[in-house]
């Protein structure tokens, strides 16, 4: 080592410190897709849903999952596969749509971004995963409505009876 040197950190690799960040470094958390994927691993763990519904994209994946399970019948009506189906449908719309904001977001807080077509497809690239499997899934559960479920005979003697009693009988 040499004498009256003050910066002796770098050396301290020959002393058989570890290299590297220190621990709790959180320079990476600093990118918009690593903080959305640290708060989406932190809810899961807090049995807490994936999807957020203060946000606006978060009420729109839970509106579509509601749709779906309405287009196929009906909750009572859906076998399980089809409702883990609609539950990652859902998912895959909350994170395509969170995904799509951090891209515009550092689209305007690095403007060259905007030009580079390397950059670009990069950002790009996180879409196309997400894309992929909202098709699949969505062509999966069908893509056609399904009609509701035919009535019993029961039920339908039930409902005629109620519309031909008058109104003071019971």
């Amino acid at each position: 080592m040499p004498r009256g040197n003050p910066n002796i950190a770098q050396y301290a690799h020959l002393a058989g410190a570890p290299k590297g960040a220190n621990n709790g470094n959180r320079s990476a958390e600093t990118h918009g897709l690593v903080t959305f994927r640290n708060k989406m691993h932190r809810r899961g763990k807090c049995n807490r849903s994936i999807i957020s519904l203060r946000s606006i994209s978060g009420r729109n994946a839970a509106a579509v999952q509601a749709g779906l399970t309405q287009d196929l019948g009906g909750l009572e009506h859906l076998p399980t596969a089809q409702k883990v189906l609609i539950e990652l449908v859902g998912r895959d719309l909350y994170l395509l749509a969170e995904t799509d904001q951090r891209i515009v977001r550092a689209c305007k807080e690095i403007p060259k971004l905007k030009n580079s077509p390397k950059g670009m497809a990069t950002l790009y690239s996180y879409r196309m995963p997400i894309i992929s499997s909202i098709s699949k899934n969505l062509m999966a559960l069908g893509l056609e409505k399904k009609p509701p479920p035919a009535k019993s005979l029961e039920q339908i003697l039930e409902e005629s009876d109620v519309e031909t009693k008058p109104e003071g009988e019971e």
